[in-house]
């Protein structure tokens, strides 16, 4: 049955069917919002976009191929909210971007379908982005960042070995007393970020300006949890739309107004260090109340001994912050990909279960891409979607072995 589904699929691909409907008849839809329950039904796709959900198909639905999806399972795709395809370019652009294409080939097959790049060479994203939508890479959409952060931060990554642009290009930014913040977010913006990644070396005040300059260019505020010297709930006072790292909350029971990055860090790896949970509930129901998502990273965290992450995970959970999947970590060009690392370790140390997983790796992380067009299965909703051979709310793997993945309505042959 699996290899009918996919020469049907093949069909339409070499009939150039993309002008006609498909129709993904008789599937279990697994909704990217965990409060809806999964239903049986038949999904209309036209033109990449989901046009219509039918209890009881129509009897004439005209120029439309029907595959009949019985026994399988429909979701959103995912997105990786914390990526990094660009930061180190190879001089060789022609080979860099032939693993890049590799990269995210790899990361398309796997069901992922949306990523936000945290920071690398705008130049190079923009054109793997353009080239994704025009069909020329199979790959994810790509919604990237530019870096902002102090003068000493930009000093320290020249003097270990980087040289270049950076501090004083538009996607890797340094911010100074005096510096035009609005300019700097229309060179940003023209550059096509979509966000500010707020990163170190900044006072609180400059954090805060950052976050409005930010909003009011209409890009997103991305945030380190803690941006040295700045403290965990100076992000959260100033607004931004997200936080990363969830171990980064730690430093915020440390003592004093400030952090120095050496003594922090070291305050954190002593043996004696225990987390204080009081301290990470205030901070997190400031953060709900502020609407502000997490990219706990648990998955980074736990493979350099951050153990905090997964609790204050937990706990952010608890109290309604919305978790997002961001994975910061190196991509593969074949194989499993890191994704899945991170959304077991969401369900198996941060009190998430399988529903509220597939919605941090769905819904809530195309919002924080700003992105309200995909992450559910519903009318009017970009046809980004899995066809799953097993119920992925009885095992989530499975998300990552899609029988067909749709990037707006088309398929990827496997």
């Amino acid at each position: 049955m699996r290899y009918a589904v996919l020469f049907a699929l093949i069909f339409i691909c070499g009939t150039g069917a993309s002008a006609q409907q498909l129709l993904l008849k008789n599937v279990t839809i697994i909704d990217g919002d965990a409060a809806v329950q999964p239903r049986r039904a038949s999904v209309l796709i036209i033109n990449g976009v989901i046009r219509e959900i039918y209890t009881k198909v129509p009897r004439k639905l005209p120029n439309t191929e029907t595959i009949d999806c019985s026994g399988r399972f429909l979701a959103p795709g995912l997105t990786d909210a914390h990526v990094h395809l660009a930061t180190v370019v190879d001089e060789d652009l022609s080979k860099a971007r032939q693993e890049t294409d590799s990269i995210v080939g790899n990361m398309a097959r796997h069901g992922i379908t949306t990523v936000r790049d945290m920071a690398g060479d705008a130049r190079y994203l923009a054109a793997l982005k353009r080239d994704v939508r025009s069909g020329k890479t199979i790959g994810p959409d790509i919604y990237y960042a530019a870096q902002f952060a102090g003068p000493g931060y930009f000093d320290l990554i020249r003097r270990s070995g980087r040289d270049g642009d950076l501090g004083n290009s538009a996607w890797y930014k340094a911010v100074f007393p005096g510096v035009d913040l609005a300019a700097a977010m229309k060179a940003a913006r023209d550059a096509g970020v979509t966000g500010i990644k707020i990163y170190a070396d900044l006072s609180a005040q400059q954090l805060r300006d950052i976050t409005t300059a930010a909003h009011q260019a209409g890009l997103q505020a991305w945030s380190h949890a803690a941006v040295f010297p700045c403290k965990p709930e100076v992000d959260v006072e100033a607004g931004v739309n997200s936080m990363s790292h969830a171990n980064d909350f730690a430093f915020q029971q440390l003592p004093g107004d400030t952090l120095e990055i050496g003594k922090a860090w070291g305050a954190l790896y002593k043996k004696d260090f225990r987390l204080d949970t009081v301290v990470i509930e205030k901070l997190v129901q400031r953060m709900a109340a502020k609407s502000i998502f997490l990219d706990p990273t648990v998955f980074h965290a736990e493979n350099n001994k951050m153990h905090s992450a997964a609790v204050v995970t937990r706990i952010a959970h608890r109290k309604g912050v919305k978790i997002v999947t961001g994975t910061d970590w190196i991509y593969p060009t074949t194989g499993e990909v890191p994704l899945l690392q991170e959304m077991l370790l969401l369900q198996q140390k941060c009190g998430m279960n399988a529903a509220e997983v597939i919605q941090a790796a769905t819904l809530n992380s195309a919002n924080v891409c700003g992105q309200y067009d995909r992450g559910r299965v519903r009318p009017g909703m970009r046809a980004d979607l899995l066809l799953l051979d097993a119920d992925p709310l009885q095992d989530i793997r499975v998300l990552f072995r899609p029988v067909q993945v749709f990037l707006k309505g088309k398929p990827i042959l496997q």
